[in-house]
């Protein structure tokens, strides 16, 4: 049994190195083209994810991605320049702002890679889907803990 959990444990650190690898290749790729990075699309998702009746205000965005207000001014910026989002003014305090979804950003579909996600995961059972979940969830937590 031991030698069988030695194995599966090296099979799965080869397996999450090598995504780390392409995924910083991704990086690299879009960054040169300039398309939507991690936190262009973490902060797209939170904000078209967000109730009509209670949109994101800059300050929630920033909260939600972890980043300075000085940081998510740059987020924001490049959400805008690819038409992703319109900055409003907030309803109920005109000092603020809200963050919506553009029309265009509502009624195009996901970004590539959420695309080939969904495909992927039709390949699946519901079981081994929540087992491939709970192990990138516990991923992400110790990789959290390590910052």
């Amino acid at each position: 049994m031991m030698n069988e959990t030695a194995t599966i444990t090296s099979v799965l650190v080869h397996c999450v190195d090598e995504f780390r690898r392409v995924d910083a290749q991704l990086a690299r790729r879009q960054a040169a083209k300039r398309e939507p990075n991690d936190t262009d699309r973490v902060a797209m998702r939170f904000i078209t994810d967000a109730p009509t009746d209670a949109p994101v205000t800059p300050g929630d965005l920033a909260a939600h991605l972890s980043v300075s207000t000085a940081a998510i001014t740059s987020v924001i910026r490049r959400l805008q320049e690819r038409g992703q989002i319109v900055v409003a003014a907030h309803p109920a305090d005109a000092r603020s702002k809200v963050l919506r979804p553009s029309l265009r950003d509502l009624n195009s579909p996901a970004d590539e890679l959420t695309q080939r996600i969904e495909s992927i995961s039709s390949e699946f059972t519901p079981e081994q889907t929540e087992t491939v979940a709970r192990f990138l969830r516990r991923l992400t937590e110790e990789i959290s803990d390590l910052t």
